[in-house]
């Protein structure tokens, strides 16, 4: 991968001129995420996917080069001069980038009312499985500097809103709100040691359903988690919802241990991972909220486990395709 991205970039910089498409390369730091790079350098992490063709957010390494977009990368089609605007296919005016999974939708669904290739729809969704989930987007035209492979529609096609009323491309975003939360425990910290990843083993669900399930299974302080990130079902895709043991600062339920339940910080990810693998932007905002815990206690430094790796119990959690080492490659 780091190969490809260093062609690509030789080859824009024999046709094209390197500074006509980038502005500058970056190195990426340990522990570094997209989002980060992307709020330091006054940009956005769409942007630096654009300007990276074949990136993935997922996984970044230190030591990987990231090319930067320049201004003219940035702006609007009509404001880049002809001369110097990169011959790529541009995406229609008409039609949108992206379209939401409706229930019942597939990808022979939508390769066949869209008029695009089932290959084409996996390649550009960097898809590893053909699973659909209400809710997730769809990228549905090549991104900048990739050409499609067209197939003719079969049918009459998919009739789609405006590109003003479709959803926008996804980006990997810390809400504040959510900074600000976690921010206010840290007068009253507890002696935390370790950060542990669950998944609910459920399609759906958020903090406030966990909630009243827990309750209702008798745990008197409520959801079992601290955190949890939800897959666009209940709550937003990778959207960080705080429970209240973390604001007032309890012991968690999520472990078999009391005496690790003490110590041990739970974060539960939506989703059935022993099915399919969580979304990219569950992944993202895990990332960016274990490193935003360990800011606020870096000493001792809190150790990432998976509930399986942890649990005095055998369990698969966090289900057996969860990308675990490529996340432990990140956090470790």
């Amino acid at each position: 991968m780091r190969l490809a991205r260093t062609l690509w970039t030789a080859l824009n910089t024999l046709l094209f001129g390197s500074s006509l498409l980038f502005a500058a390369s970056y190195t990426v730091q340990k522990g570094e995420t997209l989002y980060q790079i992307a709020k330091s350098h006054d940009t956005s992490v769409e942007a630096i996917v654009r300007a990276n063709p074949g990136l993935n957010p997922q996984r970044l390494h230190a030591g990987d080069i990231v090319q930067l977009p320049s201004a003219k990368t940035l702006s609007s089609p009509s404001s880049t001069p002809a001369s110097t605007a990169p011959s790529s296919p541009k995406p229609s005016s008409t039609k949108p980038e992206w379209v939401k999974i409706k229930k019942g939708d597939s990808l022979a669904k939508i390769s066949r009312e869209c008029g695009i290739s089932i290959e084409n729809l996996r390649k550009w969704n960097s898809l590893r499985s053909d699973t659909l989930h209400p809710g997730d987007l769809l990228r549905i035209q090549p991104p900048a500097g990739t050409v499609a492979k067209t197939t003719p529609p079969k049918s009459k096609p998919l009739t789609l809103p405006p590109a003003s009323s479709t959803p926008s491309a996804p980006k990997l975003v810390f809400v504040p709100p959510v900074k600000a939360q976690i921010d206010s425990a840290k007068n009253d910290l507890r002696d935390w040691e370790y950060i542990v990843v669950h998944h609910s083993g459920t399609s759906g669900g958020n903090a406030r359903i966990f909630d009243a399930y827990h309750k209702e299974r008798g745990m008197e302080n409520g959801m079992a988690y601290h955190f949890v990130i939800g897959n666009g079902s209940d709550s937003g895709d990778g959207q960080i919802e705080v429970g209240q043991r973390w604001i007032k600062q309890i012991q968690g339920g999520h472990l078999a241990s009391e005496s690790l339940n003490e110590i041990a910080i739970g974060i539960c990810l939506v989703g059935d991972f022993s099915h399919h693998q969580p979304d990219p932007r569950q992944t993202a905002a895990l990332i960016e909220l274990v490193q935003t815990l360990r800011q606020l206690q870096p000493s001792p430094r809190l150790k990432f486990r998976l509930h399986r790796e942890i649990n005095t119990k055998p369990t698969e959690c966090p289900g057996k395709l969860f990308p675990a080492a490529s996340i432990h490659e990140i956090l470790d």
